[in-house]
């Protein structure tokens, strides 16, 4: 017997070859949330047929040539699952804890310093608009760092041969999955017509990923998008939004940011607070899709409640936690990987070993300044020390011409004088107290972020 999840997922498979067959009915057992509403035409222009399948732009897609992260996901005896059907054991993601993209924050270098601090976590790269990496094809290094297992390209962008030739780049310089920014409501970002405005037109996302894989794309694709944008923010509307995607292109796996977002009248930084946070309508979708993976994205600042979320959906992201506490991975580390207390590198041995990171890029040559280069070292400490370790930090990159190999001697000298043996008042690190998280003072970051 195939089940409910073997007939979705052969339904899929044959709907993008263009046969249609009727949905099994959603269950929804949330009185918060509205009935489902089946009919994706809903989302389709006037001008287009009323069968999704029939989309003048529809390309026949082979999902068996995706190497889908969804679709590794073996069902054996006795394994684990939860109330909505998705695998404890196995995973459907390797690594299902994942730091979000943000704009000016997960640059190569603030990635590369989350790897020196653990391998265990999923790393997305900033948003990067595919026009960049079309007109600077030798770059793609400078942009994203090394490739890597684990590693995911975030682009932006809306016109369907740029992104297509883009997510291609990605690709041939050995980058292994791609995310496609469906999220950020930031003006220049609506100015450029994608982002968050993008949820409001479904079809030109569908021809994004299509145009994609028409070109050879065969890497995982997935999308990153919101609860809802401006009045579009009703449960139906998201689900129809999730089917129309799933079933007429290879994407497997959503990661859906909790909150909705006002593309007009609120700022990015707004955005993330004033909209409030909807978590029971990412576990609906979970529900409502089994065959899907569904990571959730929104307000998660404790390891505590990363690993509750990891009973109800495939994946955690995180964000602005780490941002402002790139240590706190350490704390995740020890809480959810059983990683064991020796095993965790002190903050310490975290700055050494990106110094040498440091010396690396000089010796390749990197077009990044002193500052950026040096920027995911900031927040490591936090209380009056950290604000005293910040201070001479700051010192140390000016001016900026200085060169890197005389920044790091000076940044080595620095934390030899400065007493690490103990935590300073109102500060605790993230070796210490791993199970305490929310009595840690979180200082105010000096970044800024298009965090989606």
């Amino acid at each position: 017997m195939l089940g409910l999840n073997g007939l979705r997922l052969i339904q899929k498979r044959l709907s993008v070859l263009g046969r249609t067959f009727p949905q099994p009915s959603p269950r929804c057992s949330m009185s918060s949330i509205s009935p489902m509403v089946h009919d994706t035409t809903s989302l389709l222009p006037e001008t287009m047929s009323p069968t999704v399948t029939s989309s003048p732009t529809a390309t026949t897609v082979d999902i068996d040539a995706m190497d889908s992260l969804s679709l590794k996901e073996t069902t054996t005896p006795g394994s684990q699952r939860s109330a909505s059907g998705r695998a404890l054991v196995p995973r459907r993601i390797s690594k299902p804890i994942a730091v979000a993209p943000m704009v000016d924050v997960t640059t190569s270098h603030f990635l590369h310093l989350c790897r020196i601090i653990s391998p265990n976590f999923t790393l997305y790269t900033e948003m990067i608009h595919c026009n960049a990496l079309i007109y600077n094809p030798k770059d793609l290094y400078n942009f994203f760092g090394e490739p890597w297992e684990g590693k995911i390209v975030q682009l932006g962008g809306s016109d369907l041969e740029a992104m297509a030739k883009a997510a291609k780049l990605v690709q041939d310089n050995g980058y292994k999955e791609i995310n496609l920014n469906v999220g950020c409501p930031s003006p220049r970002v609506q100015k450029g017509a994608f982002g968050a405005i993008l949820m409001k037109t479904p079809t030109t996302v569908v021809d994004i990923i299509q145009e994609m894989v028409k070109i050879g794309v065969t890497i995982p694709i997935t999308v990153k998008c919101r609860i809802g944008v401006d009045n579009l923010d009703s449960y139906e509307y998201l689900y129809d939004f999730i089917k129309l995607i799933s079933t007429t292109t290879p994407v497997t796996h959503f990661i859906v940011h909790a909150r909705k977002c006002w593309l007009k009248g609120l700022s990015p930084k707004q955005n993330r607070s004033i909209p409030p946070l909807k978590h029971e309508v990412v576990y609906q979708l979970a529900k409502d899709f089994p065959h899907l993976t569904i990571t959730i994205n929104g307000g998660f600042n404790t390891s505590t409640q990363i690993k509750e979320q990891l009973n109800l959906v495939d994946g955690v992201m995180i964000g602005r936690e780490v941002m402002d506490r790139p240590m706190f991975l350490a704390r995740v580390d020890a809480a959810y990987h059983n990683v064991p207390p020796e095993n965790i590198k002190s903050t310490e041995e975290v700055i050494d070993e990106f110094l040498d990171y440091v010396l690396s890029e000089h010796e390749r040559g990197t077009p990044h300044s002193n500052s950026v280069v040096m920027a995911p070292l900031k927040m490591l400490y936090g209380g009056r020390r950290g604000k005293e370790y910040r201070r001479r930090l700051a010192a140390l990159i000016l001016p900026r011409t200085k060169p890197l190999p005389d920044i790091v001697a000076d940044m080595r000298q620095m934390m030899q004088e400065m007493d690490f043996s103990r935590p300073s008042d109102g500060e605790s690190e993230a070796e210490d107290d791993l199970e305490n998280d929310k009595d840690l003072e979180k200082p105010a970051s000096p970044l800024t972020s298009c965090a989606q």
